[in-house]
This record gives structure tokens, C-alpha cells and sequence, in this order.
């Protein structure tokens, strides 16, 4: 009787396992778009956020690593919502991850169209600077030709959505465009200062009073403001738009740097006709005294090449209205304003130079 019950007991409990086995099925797996989604905003991420792209990938290989194991499980020893918690974390977190990129990427956008507006006006003002520069060099036109392709470039970047390598497109065109400021700064620097300003009135004074006590007229260019200014008895009476030098803005120190010289002169010729290519034209005396004692003293101390002569040929002509600097030192007017100036000197009316007043 005892023998009997005991294969009815067994069968008893392993109907139980059995059905304790079957309320725990094999996983069904994550949703269609799961996996897909989480991949996307991995790729996503990998730019912009690299540490959860690497978490996110780690949620991925987990679930389906928990996923696999339980559908190879025995049925009674899978653990009920396993594999569903672990589809579940990695699709909190892929949801997690794409609404803070979409919110970085809006504040990115952001950022941009806030810096867009300035950039372009900083490379416009460097542009200007650029063209009235009459000094400024290859470095800052290479410079400014750098910032160019990078406000470009950030444009486009930008354009696709890139908005993160389009801001660091655009801190890229600032360092560049901050070179050509530099340059600028650096150029004008000279016009500030008080000893020079101080000599480059005494000049404009001597020079306006011996008009006035000859009687007659003379010159006075101011290279900053692009000035040519007659004066006739102490008064001015015309004023005229000038151009100077290519590096015009810099004091002339030896043949071929394109500078405009400063200082004292005198006409020493009337050029018109097959005279001169530049329409009419009024040489002046460059290089004077002063003139060659600089140049001497720049030779000795080796701030100048030792093989450069000290130049000359620098006059007032026409041809001008090119609306830049462009001249190899010579100081242009238009032809209709060097006519106009022309019936009003003569040999040896005075011509003073000066950086600015």
C-alpha cells in the first residue's frame, strides 16, 4: 500500500513543478523599434555625449545578453520580468538620452544664431579695416581670408544641423579676425602718441604760417584722415580726398615699402603730359635731410636691410579715386581734383606730411 502512494506523491509534485514552469513563459524580447532606437541615439551620441553612448551601449549589450539567457533557460529556472526590466532600462535611457541631445542641440542652434550676427559684423569691420589699413600685411590678410572660410563653413555646418562643429567653426574665425584687430591696433598705435602728434602740428603750424607770411600756398596731407588740405595766405581754402602708399599708414624708412614719408618738403617739379603717367603730377623732395639722416641712423643699427637704397620719386599725382590705398608712397587725387590744385603751386611751395592732427 506504502509502495503505491509514493509514485502518486512523485507524479503529484512534478505536475506542481510543471505547472510553477509554465507561469514563467520564455520572454517575448523588446518591442520592433527598440533595438533600433537605442542604435540611433548611440550613433547620436557618440559625437555629442561619448560616456552615454558607451552607457547606452552597455544597457544594449546587457539586455540582449539577459534576453538570450532566459529564452535558453529552463523554464523553471527563468526569473519572471527579467528580460522585460532590462528592455525597459535601455528604452528609459535611449528616451532619456534623445530629449537631452534634442535640448542640447536646441541651445547649440541657439548659440549660433547669437553669434552669427556679431561674427558677420566683426568681419565686416575687419574687411574695412583690411582695405584702409595702408600697412596692415600678408598675415592679416591671410587671416582675414581664414576667417572668411571658417564663418562659411560654420554656416554650412550649421545648415545641416551640426550646430556643435559650427560654433567651433565660428570661435576659429574669431581668433583669426582678433589677428587682423591686432594689426590694426598695433598700426595706429602711432598716431596716438604725443610726441609724434606734438611734431606733426609744430610741422602743420610752421608750415600754415610761412604761408601766411609769404603770401602764398602750401600743402598739408594728413595720411590718417586721407586728407590733402591747400592753404593760401594762413587760410585753408580747398580739401581734398587722398590716397597713399599700399603701407601707407606706416613712415616711409627705404625704397619699395610702399610707405608714404612725413615731413617738410618742397615741389621741385611740375610734371604733366608725357611727363608722367599719372596724368599731372608735383614732385616733391624726398628724400630731404632729416630724411637721409634717419635712414643712416637705421642702417647702423641694422633695422633695415644694408643692401636697400633710401628711394625717392614720391609726388602728389592723379589717377586717383580708387577708393583705397594703392601707390608705391606717392600721395593720388583724382584727376578733376589735381587740376584743381594744380594752377595753385609752383616750385617750391611747401609740402608738410604728417601722420595726423
Amino acid at each position: 500500500m506504502g509502495f503505491r502512494r509514493r509514485p502518486f506523491r512523485l507524479a503529484v509534485l512534478l505536475a506542481g513543478a510543471c505547472l510553477t514552469a509554465a507561469c514563467v513563459p520564455a520572454p517575448d524580447g523588446p518591442s520592433p523599434g527598440v533595438r533600433s532606437a537605442a542604435r540611433k541615439a548611440i550613433v547620436l551620441a557618440r559625437q555629442r555625449a561619448p560616456e552615454k553612448a558607451r552607457h547606452l551601449e552597455w544597457l544594449l549589450r546587457e539586455a540582449e545578453r539577459i534576453d538570450a539567457a532566459e529564452r535558453a533557460a529552463v523554464p523553471w529556472e527563468r526569473v519572471a520580468g527579467r528580460s522585460a526590466a532590462a528592455w525597459q532600462r535601455l528604452t528609459l535611457s535611449t528616451w532619456e538620452t534623445v530629449v537631452n541631445l534634442q535640448r542640447h542641440e536646441r541651445d547649440l542652434a541657439a548659440q549660433w544664431e547669437a553669434a552669427r550676427g556679431p561674427l558677420l559684423e566683426e568681419l565686416r569691420v575687419g574687411r574695412a579695416k583690411l582695405r584702409d589699413g595702408a600697412g596692415l600685411g600678408r598675415r592679416e590678410v591671410m587671416a582675414l581670408k581664414r576667417a572668411e572660410f571658417h564663418i562659411d563653413l560654420g554656416g554650412r555646418l550649421a545648415a545641416s544641423g551640426d550646430h556643435q562643429r559650427a560654433l567651433v567653426a565660428a570661435g576659429q574665425a574669431q581668433d583669426f579676425l582678433a589677428v587682423v584687430h591686432h594689426g590694426w591696433d598695433s598700426l595706429h598705435e602711432r598716431f596716438q602718441d604725443p610726441r609724434l602728434l606734438r611734431q606733426w602740428r609744430e610741422w602743420a603750424r610752421e608750415t600754415i604760417a610761412q604761408s601766411r607770411r609769404s603770401a602764398d600756398t602750401a600743402i598739408i596731407v594728413d595720411k590718417l584722415r586721407r586728407r590733402l588740405a591747400l592753404y593760401h595766405r594762413g587760410v585753408q581754402v580747398a580739401s581734398f580726398p587722398a590716397e597713399l602708399g599700399a603701407n601707407g599708414l606706416r613712415p616711409k624708412n627705404h625704397a619699395g615699402d610702399q610707405a608714404t614719408p612725413e615731413g617738410m618738403y618742397r615741389v621741385l617739379e611740375l610734371k604733366e603730359g608725357g611727363n608722367t603717367k599719372y596724368y599731372k603730377a608735383l614732385l616733391i623732395d624726398y628724400p630731404n635731410g632729416d630724411d637721409l639722416q634717419r635712414f643712416r641712423r637705421a642702417k647702423q643699427r641694422g633695422t633695415i636691410p644694408s643692401r636697400v637704397a633710401i628711394g625717392g620719386l614720391i609726388e602728389i599725382h592723379g589717377a586717383g579715386g580708387e577708393g583705397k590705398d594703392w601707390t608705391d608712397g606717392c600721395v593720388a587725387l583724382t584727376n578733376s581734383h589735381i587740376d584743381d590744385l594744380y594752377g595753385h603751386v609752383r616750385v617750391g611751395t611747401p609740402v608738410t606730411i604728417v601722420g595726423t592732427l
